[in-house]
C-alpha cells in the first residue's frame, strides 16, 4: 500500500515536471518564429508532443494506481 503511495506521488512529480517542459519547449516554438530553422521548430512541435504523451500516460497510470488503492482499502 505505502509502494502504491509513492508511485502515485511520484507519477504526479512526473506529470508536473512534463507539462512544465513542455510548456517551455512550446513557447519557444511561438516566440522569435524567425530565428529557428525550419528542422529546429520540428524538433520542438515533436518533443512537445511526445512530452505531452508522456504526461497523459503518467496521469492514466496514477488514475488506475488511485483506483486500486481505493480497492483495497474496502
Amino acid at each position: 500500500m505505502k509502494d502504491i503511495q509513492t508511485k502515485i506521488s511520484d507519477y504526479t512529480r512526473y506529470i508536473y515536471i512534463l507539462l512544465a517542459v513542455s510548456t517551455f519547449l512550446y513557447l519557444g516554438t511561438v516566440i522569435g518564429d524567425g530565428e529557428k530553422t525550419p528542422s529546429q521548430m520540428l524538433a520542438m512541435s515533436g518533443t512537445t508532443i511526445v512530452l505531452l504523451g508522456l504526461s497523459f500516460y503518467f496521469a492514466y497510470k496514477t488514475k488506475k494506481l488511485r483506483r486500486h488503492l481505493q480497492q483495497e482499502e474496502q
